[in-house]
């Protein structure tokens, strides 16, 4: 088992014998993610895992420290990636326990038989557990997707409040329907052919909304346009030959309590 990667939530750990064997009937269809997919993880620092992996399971977070020699950096990033979930299922609860078990470690070295706290310092501290959405941003933020959900997820309610409609809806209506539809933004292109007409690709937790922004409409909301993750349109649909528009009429700031943002997308200006 390697707690180093990343892995499907479990919302209430084995309590039983027959817990104990769902849990493991349900590990065998799990989803992994691998370690080359967490931001800034160096390959040196993926082959210390590996190599200390090797020589056993890891039984506790100060073990992994221990035994990994890994950076405070990387240790970090693992556990906003929930990499530790089967150490410790609190991601928050990980971070602390890793940046103390570095830091106690640098103080072992430093000053040999000097450092009377326990590897990993004050263990009676206790976060909040993370929100759904604030997991799914936090898989985002470390890994760039999530196992558990899209970033809209978590908000659609707030969207189908305001009458907005998810991509699969948008994709079954009829052409020339005005229609107001939200997004993450995944990528904006401007062909150098296209004269100054901007193609942006929006998606949701039900697939993908191919957006058109004429080149008047696009200098009128630049600033939105080129920066905004989480991105309103509204527009008419073109629809021809299966494949369907939305000719963007203005771009605007969806005003949902919490503003989903996926960091960084494909551009091409």
């Amino acid at each position: 088992e390697n707690p180093a990667t990343t892995g499907p939530m479990k919302e209430n750990f084995y309590k039983g014998e027959d817990d104990r064997a769902r849990f493991e009937c349900d590990r065998k269809f799990a989803v992994r993610v691998g370690l080359r997919y967490v931001k800034g993880l160096r390959e040196e620092q993926g082959e210390k895992i590996l190599a200390a992996r090797s020589d056993g399971p890891f039984q506790s977070i100060d073990d992994f420290v221990r035994r990994t020699g890994c950076e405070e950096g990387t240790l970090t990033r693992l556990a906003e990636a929930g990499a530790f979930e089967r150490l410790d299922p609190q991601r928050r609860n990980a971070l602390w326990k890793t940046v103390g078990a570095a830091k106690e470690r640098e103080r072992e070295r430093d000053y040999p038989g000097q450092v009377e706290l326990p590897l990993g310092g004050d263990d009676d501290v206790d976060f909040d557990d993370l929100t759904d959405y604030e997991t799914i941003a936090w898989d985002y933020g470390s890994t760039g997707h999530s196992t558990r959900g899209h970033l809209l997820t978590p908000v659609r309610h707030e969207l189908r409040a305001m009458g907005l409609p998810d991509a699969r809806t948008v994709w079954r209506m009829r052409g020339g329907r005005r229609v107001r539809y939200a997004g993450i933004v995944i990528n904006r292109q401007r062909p150098s052919t296209a004269k100054g007409v901007v193609f942006m690709t929006l998606e949701d937790e039900t697939g993908f909304v191919n957006v058109i922004v004429w080149r008047d409409v696009f200098k009128k909301y630049e600033i939105l346009g080129k920066t905004a993750s989480f991105l309103g349109v509204t527009g008419k649909l073109q629809s021809e030959e299966g494949v369907v528009h939305l000719v963007a009429e203005s771009l605007w700031d969806p005003a949902t309590a919490r503003k989903p943002s996926r960091r960084g997308s494909r551009d091409f200006h």
